[in-house]
Formats: C-alpha cells, sequence, structure tokens
C-alpha cells in the first residue's frame, strides 16, 4: 500500500555546502571587536535578514501555503467519517383518570466511507506533492539569494571602511607635505608652484576622502535595510586572511551536484513532470 504521508525533498548535499560557505566567510569576520561592542558577525546579520527580507518571507509564505493545499489534495484519498446524536421527549397530556405520560428518545449515528477508486483525487494528491517539490526548491532558491546578498552588504561595509582607513591615512601624509612646501616657500627654498601642487594635491585627497564617506553611509544603509535594523556594524576580518581549500577541488562534481540539486534545476525537473 503506498504511504500518503506528505512528502518534503531536501537538498541535503547542497544545503552542506551553503551552510559550510556562510561559516567559513563568518569565520573570516570573526576578527577582534575593535572599536565597537557592538558588532555583529556575518551569521548573526544573515538571521536578521532571514526574519525581515520581505522576498525570502515570500517565499515562506508560499512553500507554507503549499503545504496546506498538499495536505488539503491528501484529504480526498483518506476515509470520511461523520457522527451524528439525537435526543428528543414526549410529554403525553391524558385526561383524568389516565395518568400523564412521557417518553425519551435517543440515537446517534457513527458513519465512515472509503473512497477505493477516484483517480481525480489521485490526480489531485500528486499535483499536490509536485506543487509541495517546487515551493521547496522556491524557498532553497530565496535563501541562497538572501545569503549572496547579505554577505555582498556585509563585505562591502568592510571594504567602505578599508577605503576610507586608506584615504585618511593619505590625507595624513599629503597634509604634512603641504605643510612641508608651506614651510619652505615661506624660507624660499621652494617655489610657490610646489606649495600650489602641494596644495592641489591634498584638496583632491580631501575630495576624496568626502566621497568614501559618503560610500560608506550609502554601504551601511544598504546593509541596515537588508536586515530591517539600524546601526548594523559587521565585525572586521581576522588577521591574517587564510582561506580553507575548496573541496573537492573539481569542478566536474560541482556541476553534477547542480544538475541535481540545484533549486532551479528541481524547479524545472517538477514543472516538466
Amino acid at each position: 500500500m503506498t504511504s500518503l504521508s506528505p512528502r518534503r525533498i531536501t537538498f541535503p548535499k547542497l544545503a552542506d555546502v551553503q551552510l559550510k560557505a556562510l561559516v567559513m566567510a563568518a569565520g573570516l569576520a570573526c576578527g577582534t571587536w575593535g572599536a565597537s561592542a557592538q558588532a555583529q558577525s556575518l551569521v548573526d546579520l544573515f538571521d536578521a535578514a532571514r526574519g525581515f527580507d520581505a522576498a525570502f518571507q515570500s517565499a515562506k509564505s508560499a512553500h507554507d501555503a503549499a503545504v496546506a493545499k498538499a495536505d488539503q489534495a491528501r484529504a480526498g484519498l483518506l476515509p470520511t467519517v461523520g457522527l451524528s446524536a439525537g435526543a428528543s421527549r414526549t410529554n403525553v397530556d391524558n385526561a383524568a383518570p389516565v395518568p400523564d405520560r412521557s417518553y425519551d428518545a435517543r440515537n446517534a449515528t457513527l458513519a465512515a466511507s472509503q473512497p477505493l477508486y477516484r483517480p481525480v483525487n489521485r490526480l489531485a494528491y500528486e499535483q499536490g506533492q509536485k506543487s509541495l517539490i517546487v515551493a521547496q526548491a522556491q524557498l532553497k532558491a530565496a535563501e541562497q539569494d538572501l545569503i549572496v546578498r547579505t554577505s555582498q552588504a556585509y563585505f562591502d561595509v568592510l571594504a567602505a571602511q578599508d577605503t576610507l582607513t586608506y584615504v585618511k591615512a593619505q590625507k595624513a601624509a599629503v597634509a604634512e607635505q603641504l605643510a612641508a612646501a608651506k614651510r619652505n616657500f615661506e624660507v624660499g627654498t621652494s617655489t610657490v608652484t610646489d606649495s600650489r601642487e602641494a596644495q592641489a594635491r591634498f584638496d583632491l585627497v580631501l575630495a576624496q576622502e568626502i566621497a568614501a564617506e559618503n560610500d560608506l553611509r550609502v554601504k551601511r544603509l544598504a546593509l541596515d535595510t537588508l536586515i530591517g535594523k539600524t546601526g548594523a556594524e559587521p565585525k572586521t576580518l581576522a588577521l591574517p586572511v587564510a582561506l580553507p581549500a575548496v573541496t573537492p577541488d573539481d569542478v566536474g562534481q560541482w556541476v553534477n551536484l547542480a544538475e541535481t540539486a540545484h533549486p532551479g534545476v528541481v524547479q524545472a525537473q517538477t514543472a516538466l513532470d
């Protein structure tokens, strides 16, 4: 007899790859807390994004709806049971000398039916299971997309911070050159052209600093928008950065895995079925 328990298709190998990649990236970002005691790891920010991101929540709701529809389709193959009960009381008023009488009546009915041949219900059940597989694949694809977007926003902030730090260091160096050029001009060991060139370099670095600060604000805003919280502070990378080797190191094996486990392929195959 075929089991009618709802099918739940999982992607164990691909899920392991995703989680390992996320944990590896989080491990790279587990440096010291630095200037902020509230710095969050990549995993922390991803968890926040899972509970806020509209695209992921939409896919999750669609998955929950597919689960409910699959259960409804399964109900068409299960027995139907009905229970009914009733009670009545009859009072008879007789003329004297016949005494009055009363009668009670109670009944209960239990009925059950089991469909033996309903091909339409069987097809509806199978379609419900296919729809559930598609919803699970869509949810997995949404989760992968959220991992990529969260990681991108996370490292964009760190890169913007590094850029601003570099520009500030460059500004300090150019400021010393400008001060030296002004002193040399005052004592007559350099021309006014040298002083103005140093001033131009300083102004250029100052403009670069403003641009770097604005870029950092934009990157922080993008991260805050993704996780639904303000003031997110990613942890800095642990130094030195040591990336583990990719396992397996054969691209053919990854292609074979994607052909059977990639959510997009699963959706397409299920739609064909």
